[in-house]
């Protein structure tokens, strides 16, 4: 019985790796349209523009490590 335990743990575990990309994901999605829209619109926001970049950085190594975790 101890390995069921263990077995429904592991699967609520990658349920909420699972969760947490694909909010995480959504973040990225975001950020890259307001950049984007930085890029076009506000130009001479140079310092907004590397702290949006600097968060999305930040976001994909998120994803990548909480990707690793599952494997």
């Amino acid at each position: 019985m101890a390995g069921f335990g263990q077995a429904k743990q592991d699967k609520k575990k990658e349920e909420e790796q699972r969760e947490e990309i694909k909010d995480l994901w959504k973040h990225i999605k975001d950020l890259e349209a307001e950049l984007e829209f930085l890029y076009v619109r506000e130009p001479h926001e140079v310092e907004y523009i590397e702290s949006v970049k600097n968060v999305l950085d930040n976001l994909y190594k998120k994803v990548e490590n909480v990707k690793h975790e599952t494997n």
